[in-house]
């Protein structure tokens, strides 16, 4: 369920049952296979691309899944974040916001050197596998069963 994400002439695509990802370069003739690895296999939601690095939900909603990111340009795992569950991502402002596959609401700056949430809290219960949505200075979650939260988070 997963978008490729395209850089130029990149593809990135990506699926989960443990198929993995792949790196694609297109242009005259067939598309060259750049690099391919199962470090991330992000089923139902998109990874992100920022400033060179992917980050995305590894693991299907059957096996524990984690946040993981890879570089860009070589698929090179560069750091894990266990038990987010197979919730989703967004990226704004240079931060991810990740809702985990139980309702914990993180955010935390989008870099390679690690993923350190400065917010997080319980937003929603049961299991949640929407990308969550910034909107005028609001967030809004939503679980599998429908309930939705919304967040303000304007600056006073």
């Amino acid at each position: 369920a997963a978008d490729p994400i395209v850089q130029g002439d990149l593809v990135f695509i990506c699926t989960g049952y443990g198929k993995g990802a792949a790196m694609l370069k297109t242009g005259a003739g067939q598309p060259q296979e750049l690099w391919k690895t199962k470090a991330l296999r992000t089923q139902l939601n998109p990874a992100v691309l920022v400033d060179g690095h992917l980050y995305g939900v590894d693991g299907d909603t059957t096996s524990p899944a984690s946040l993981k990111c890879l570089e860009f340009a070589t698929g090179t795992e560069k750091w894990e974040f266990p038990k987010v569950g197979s919730g989703a991502l967004i990226v704004a402002g240079g931060r991810l916001i990740v809702l985990s596959g139980t309702g914990e609401l993180m955010v935390a700056p989008a870099s390679p050197a690690g993923f350190k949430p400065t917010a997080r809290a319980q937003v929603l219960q049961g299991k949640c596998w929407t990308s969550p949505v910034l909107a005028n200075g609001r967030i809004f979650c939503r679980s599998v069963p429908g309930d939705v939260v919304c967040l303000d988070v304007r600056k006073p």
